[in-house]
């Protein structure tokens, strides 16, 4: 019986992958075969019984119930089932729902015709999942533009008010407005070559590393400035602690400062009255360091494990808002570009530090 079974089911598994054309011949003469035996037989009775009438139209009778019931056979053993996958997979990827599998067991033409369907849909599950992915990197670059132009904004703001503050006053001497104004220069050159960068790029990834010699001494000059102009706003005091010696380094000026700059606005966002900021370098290893310290409520537990993922919602018992955050995944990403890390704790002192680390040889 096992080799009877075995047979049968390689017989069986020949007809349902028969093309179309062979399948349909075969029914057809399996049809015929049925409809000249059983013509066979009831003309032979007709004729003992002597029912001329009979004898000579059941052949005409056979046939045509045959070919009705051979239509019907067919379409349910060979056409049914493949047609109401095709359905409702044509009326899933319809409904933009691509979370099916198209599947059919058989090598006819349907089968191949499925099997072309399956392929479609997971180039299109690719093709949605790929979109999804360069829109969430345009909302996350979007995010990361309007982020970084506040604090540049906010230095323009300080050195503004530094201006209007003592230029009626007389206290401000010729060279330090010349000064002042040229920082300002300076910033709003910054701002015109960032907006033309974030232009050509798709993701905070694609964000280019352009390594150019420069030294500490002019490094920490840049952040004074920047820290003196964030100081004229008021409210929060900068206190700044730069590099105990000068050296040449090799390293992306633009990167660095906007990873400090962000560390800055991210704490002034939360800080009581007062920042802490150090700068170090190791020339050992060429590791460049920047720490910032606040005197807030610091990181909650959620917060330590959180708060660089971009979109991390921290919600501000103070203001009774949700800020959306992004600025230390900006940190986070720009530091990797640089060859360094990004770690986030909480002060022994009290207060958040955010501690940054970049490789300048």
């Amino acid at each position: 019986m096992d080799w009877l079974d075995e047979k049968l089911d390689k017989l069986f598994f020949y007809i349902r992958n028969l093309s179309f054309r062979k399948a349909m011949l075969a029914y057809v003469l399996v049809l015929a075969g049925i409809t000249a035996v059983l013509t066979y037989v009831t003309q032979n009775f007709c004729r003992y019984q002597k029912i001329p009438l009979a004898e000579e139209w059941c052949g005409y009778v056979y046939a045509f119930a045959g070919m009705i019931i051979t239509i019907f056979v067919f379409y349910h053993k060979r056409l049914k089932k493949p047609l109401s996958i095709l359905n409702e997979s044509v009326d899933s990827i319809r409904r933009s729902n691509l979370d099916f599998h198209v599947s059919y067991d058989s090598r006819d033409e349907f089968g191949c015709l499925c099997d072309s369907i399956e392929a479609m849909r997971l180039e299109l599950e690719k093709n949605k999942e790929e979109l999804w992915r360069l829109i969430e990197r345009q909302k996350e670059l979007n995010a990361a533009f309007a982020h970084d132009l506040r604090t540049p904004l906010t230095v323009l703001r300080g050195y503004t008010d530094f201006l209007a503050r003592y230029i009626p006053e007389g206290k401000l001497s010729g060279e330090k407005v010349q000064d002042t104004l040229r920082l300002m220069a300076e910033h709003i050159r910054r701002l015109e070559e960032y907006s033309y960068t974030m232009k050509g790029i798709r993701s905070i990834e694609d964000v280019p590393l352009s390594l150019h010699p420069t030294t500490l001494y002019k490094l920490n000059s840049r952040i004074q400035e920047v820290i003196f102009a964030l100081n004229q706003t008021g409210g929060i005091q900068i206190e700044y602690q730069g590099f105990d010696e000068d050296l040449s380094v090799s390293a992306d000026e633009g990167i660095i400062m906007e990873v400090l700059e962000n560390l800055l606005s991210n704490a002034i966002r939360y800080a009581g009255s007062r920042i802490e900021v150090w700068m170090d370098y190791s020339s050992s290893d060429g590791e460049m360091t920047a720490v910032v310290r606040d005197d807030g409520p610091g990181f909650s537990e959620e917060q330590l494990t959180q708060a660089v993922k971009p979109y991390y919602k921290e919600y501000s018992a103070d203001t009774e808002t949700e800020h959306f955050g992004i600025g230390l995944h900006i940190c986070r990403e720009l530091c990797r570009k640089h060859g360094g890390t990004l770690s986030v704790a909480n002060s022994m002192r009290g207060g958040a530090a955010v501690t940054a680390s970049l490789q300048a040889r």
